[in-house]
């Protein structure tokens, strides 16, 4: 195999805003086009009820592998076992190889309490006592363990991110994660790429050989009700009231990317805009929760 190619993208979101449906059509239409061998998302789908199995459909409709990370907002309204039923997963994280490369993809959807790891359930996060988002220990041994096969590259997909540091956004013990994947670096295979959602904005930094891809938010920037508008019809904001407190973009932003048989890395990014209101429009600057909010994905071409 020459190389592997696939479309990644991540918080859809599709219960708060009014044309999710739209985006992940325009998703399906765009990646048929191209000669890829899977899709993932990174999480925060939807709301795992019965009215939403449709969009599984149209992930089927594809007629390629998709598979699945949980998200922080997928567990707001039902239990962990209840998300992965809807999602047809059987383990809340998982590998699989492709050829030399191997798809490693995390569960990073833990709160540490004094009795021990439970998963996001219902908003069960206590800001003032528990430690979250974090990989228990029994998951990061897996992880470990995942290291010793004869795969030659590496790549993780998580929810939550292995380096933003803001406000505690990130995994609360990335810096063992990121200790192991040096640790694996320095055998001489090598973990190309670690990709996240959450953040709803854009980064792509290197550090040692690995390069840390923050992926932005397939439909918007949330900026709070500190900054609430109305920019679409009464009807539109009665359906989704969240709207109020989001910046959309205009586009379904989502990335291609390629990794060739010596491990370049080509990934294909978006420059799209804003759908109506910018956060210029609202008085904040470009960056939000440590990242880029610009209405786009980068790209990179190490090959």
């Amino acid at each position: 195999m020459d190389s592997i190619k696939f479309a990644v993208f991540t918080d859809l979101h599709y219960d708060h805003i009014h044309d999710g449906y739209e985006r992940l059509e325009n998703l399906i239409t765009d990646v048929k086009n191209q000669d890829i061998d899977f899709v993932i998302q990174l999480g925060d789908f939807c709301i795992p009820k019965e009215e939403n199995r449709f969009l599984l459909n149209i992930l089927d409709s594809i007629g390629k592998p998709y598979y699945h990370t949980i998200g922080n907002h997928d567990s707001d309204s039902f239990p962990r076992e209840e998300v992965m039923k809807f999602l047809k997963m059987d383990n809340s994280y998982y590998s699989f190889k492709m050829d030399k490369i191997k798809f490693i993809v995390l569960d990073t959807c833990f709160i540490k309490t004094d009795n021990g790891y439970i998963p996001y359930c219902k908003r069960n996060y206590d800001k003032s006592r528990y430690i979250y988002p974090i990989i228990p220990d029994y998951e990061f041994n897996w992880l470990e363990e995942q290291f010793n096969d004869d795969s030659e590259y590496y790549i993780i997909f998580s929810h939550h991110s292995f380096e933003n540091e803001f406000a505690k956004r990130g995994v609360y013990n990335k810096g063992e994660v990121r200790d192991l994947i040096n640790r694996v670096n320095d055998t001489g295979k090598k973990v190309l790429l670690c990709v996240n959602g959450h953040d709803h904005g854009d980064s792509l930094e290197k550090i040692g050989q690995t390069y840390y891809f923050g992926l932005n938010a397939m439909s918007y920037i949330w900026v709070g009700p500190e900054y609430e508008h109305f920019p679409y019809s009464k009807e539109i904001h009665e359906d989704y009231p969240f709207l109020k407190d989001l910046v959309l973009y205009n586009e379904g932003l989502y990335a291609i990317v390629t990794i060739n048989k010596d491990g370049g890395i080509h990934i294909q990014g978006i420059n799209g805009s804003y759908q109506n209101v910018s956060p210029k429009d609202l008085g904040i600057g470009d960056r939000w929760n440590g990242r880029s909010i610009l209405p786009k994905v980068s790209s990179l071409k190490d090959i």
